[in-house]
């Protein structure tokens, strides 16, 4: 298999927060997205969202997590939003952009119309989205950006590739289309 660099990569739990096992994931992603890595610790400690990024949309002010403008949310993604500038103009009339991201796209059409939202989105992606107590993956509806899942000692965790779960979990599936 042949590894294309042209991508970020993403990695989580939900429901504790074993920042150990996040950044053994995160290292197994590090060649898709060398240019930054972020992190989200949710506060309550019911999740991580981990997150290596490759600058292609906004290099100077994308990187990720991104926090909606309240903290509520956060948001890491891997991808592209084809349609995300036909969104912008009716979400920057309601909410205050701090990036030129289509990631920041998402997580304000996510808090507009919550998870209706991913119909609206033209575009390969897989992303992953803390609520305050909630949490919600997707990707694609064709599955060009895969997104990986494993349930393990009552906890979820997902990933962009199968190599990174496996450092941790035995039994690994994809999220259905």
């Amino acid at each position: 298999m042949t590894r294309d660099k042209n991508m970020c990569g993403i990695a989580g739990i939900w429901r504790t927060s074993q920042q150990e096992s996040i950044e053994t994931m995160m290292g197994a992603l590090i060649y898709r997205g060398p240019d930054a890595r972020g992190m989200f610790i949710v506060p309550n400690g019911s999740g991580i969202l981990g997150h290596q990024r490759l600058s292609i949309i906004d290099p100077e002010g994308g990187d990720q997590r991104i926090y909606s403008i309240d903290q509520g949310k956060a948001i890491i993604g891997n991808g592209e939003i084809y349609n995300y500038s036909p969104l912008l103009p009716e979400l920057q009339q309601k909410y205050q952009f701090l990036t030129k991201s289509d990631t920041e796209v998402i997580l304000y059409l996510y808090e507009d119309r919550k998870i209706t939202a991913i119909k609206e989105l033209d575009g390969m992606f897989a992303f992953a989205i803390v609520d305050k107590n909630t949490f919600i993956a997707a990707r694609d509806p064709i599955g060009i950006k895969p997104l990986f899942y494993s349930e393990k000692d009552g906890n979820f965790w997902f990933a962009s590739e199968l190599k990174a779960i496996t450092k941790i979990c035995d039994k690994v599936e994809e999220l259905p289309l």
